[in-house]
């Protein structure tokens, strides 16, 4: 009944100045909200980062033919190279023993993909049977093809969900016949929704062929535009990457004119590591804005119930002279500043929440909310109302009640 009795008095005491408790609470509410967002995108992040792994495929290595750099962020391939063959490919896997999986693949945009009269644009590409499992795709209708199919040089093909929405709507794909050009493929299977790459390619608008279909029937050519090689574990990453650049060299004759490489390799879990150092960056950040903005409120806090102390000093003498104990007091100031410090945490929780949720739907930035988050961040501000209301409490409390009262 006593706390209750001084939760009633406290929010008596803060209500008898509702602007300057109002501004206490939002000045609060806007630390709180701010820390919720930054932590939201933080979070959202590593969400992002952790489905980009999985969309890029697992423990995956990549040799592009020729040199690939990142011009405003988007990768460019600046030299066409024709060394990078289906022979290399065969000699990774047999070679190299930190590698599980190989997958050659040849790709160009293909021109036209019709079927009936109705076209569309999309990226053609050459792989073998086991690209699904190494790219993390799944296949929703049908089946992918066969390595029997691959060395047969068979024109089927799997396609994307948005090739199958844009050409054949509500009909069943499968079976069906669609012209690459002039090429005519039996479309055997569907892959399920993948959505962007992190390379900013559509993994939805593919057409995936034989590689040796690709290269003999379609492409007329001999060599590969990339290879995709599958490691056994992340921590042979390095060790695999190693192992593939000396066997290229070798097989190139690099070494004999000490000549750069007419390759590149992309390993993803360095790609990631590097992303994961950035959002570390990102969340140093964060932690020093949460420290000034928790500071600044707790100021705020001090700074009204300093003036409350000073205003309310013949109530305390009061008090104190009808028995009230220093603890009753410094109970009292104490629950004042716990009820500013919930109500601004209760403010700026749905602040942030409210503004996580309009970041999440009108940007490219993803957000990521957490119970845990919410809670968290109404006990600190809680916490900090506490401690910042700390020394105006004891300032009342040893207040010497006669002198309390000569203030009336």
């Amino acid at each position: 009944m006593k706390f209750i009795k001084n939760i009633r008095l406290s929010w008596k005491a803060l209500l008898l100045h509702k602007i300057r408790t109002f501004l206490a609470i939002v000045i609060l509410a806007i630390g709180i909200s701010t820390v919720m967002v930054l932590t939201s995108v933080s979070k959202g992040a590593e969400v992002k980062i952790s489905d980009q792994f999985g969309i890029m495929g697992t423990n995956l290595i990549i040799v592009n033919a020729g040199k690939i750099l990142k011009v405003m962020g988007r990768k460019q391939k600046i030299n066409q190279v024709t060394t990078l063959t289906l022979q290399d490919a065969e000699a990774i896997l047999n070679v190299c023993p930190s590698v599980s999986r190989v997958i050659p693949s040849s790709e160009k945009m293909a021109g036209s993909v019709k079927y009936g009269n109705i076209s569309t644009r999309s990226m053609l590409q050459g792989v073998t049977e086991h690209y699904p499992e190494v790219k993390s795709f799944t296949i929703a209708k049908g089946r992918f093809f066969t390595d029997d199919e691959d060395k047969e040089m068979k024109r089927v093909v799997v396609i994307g969900n948005k090739i199958q929405k844009n050409l054949f709507g509500s009909i069943d794909p499968i079976g069906e016949t669609i012209f690459v050009g002039v090429v005519p493929f039996e479309v055997v299977g569907v892959l399920s929704p993948k959505g962007i790459s992190p390379e900013g390619s559509d993994e939805d608008n593919i057409l995936l062929v034989p590689v040796n279909t690709a290269l003999r029937r379609v492409l007329n050519v001999d060599f590969l535009s990339r290879i995709f090689v599958q490691v056994k574990s992340k921590e042979a990453m390095n060790t695999a990457e190693n192992e593939i650049e000396k066997l290229l060299r070798e097989r190139h004759r690099l070494n004999q004119f000490n000549k750069k490489n007419d390759f590149t390799l992309e390993n993803k879990l360095n790609a990631i590591k590097a992303e994961n150092e950035s959002l570390k960056s990102f969340n140093w950040l964060v932690l020093l804005i949460t420290g000034i903005t928790y500071f600044i409120g707790g100021i705020g806090v001090l700074a009204v119930m300093l003036l409350s102390v000073r205003e309310r000093v013949s109530e305390i003498g009061l008090r104190m002279s009808i028995g009230a104990r220093e603890r009753d007091i410094l109970r009292q100031f104490l629950t004042e500043a716990a009820m500013l410090g919930l109500t601004g945490g209760a403010l700026g929780i749905f602040l942030g929440v409210l503004l996580s949720l309009i970041i999440g739907q009108t940007t490219q930035w993803g957000t990521s909310l957490s119970v845990q988050t919410a809670l968290l961040s109404i006990v600190l501000s809680i916490f900090i109302a506490l401690f910042f209301g700390v020394y105006p409490a004891y300032k009342a409390a040893k207040l010497d009640p006669i002198l309390a009262l000569q203030k009336e």
